[in-house]
């Protein structure tokens, strides 16, 4: 891939990285409903957590959290990439 392919693609990441960050709010905010409701029922704030991660937006917000991280390492890549082409177009090493 060019660096300019490159950095077209570090736009694609950029764009679904902010997609999930979207969602990842949304299920934020969903866990802050859950455990509003749950927390007088149960005995300690860990036990609400562990409640929420086995329901299906507790999954699903793991899920989108793994989905950042690998995005954030996939952008760190490509952005390394672009870098040293860059050096290396200027006949820096």
């Amino acid at each position: 891939m060019t660096p300019h392919e490159m950095a077209d693609s570090m736009m694609d990441l950029a764009e679904q990285y902010s997609k999930y960050s979207g969602e990842l709010a949304k299920l934020t905010k969903v866990e802050g409903e859950y455990y509003k409701a749950t927390r007088p029922h149960v005995k300690s704030d860990t036990a609400v957590a562990r409640q929420f991660q086995t329901t299906d937006e507790g999954i699903q917000m793991a899920v989108v959290r793994l989905k950042l991280k690998s995005l954030e390492k996939q952008m760190s890549a490509t952005k390394l990439f672009v870098e040293v082409a860059t050096n290396e177009a200027r006949g820096v090493y």
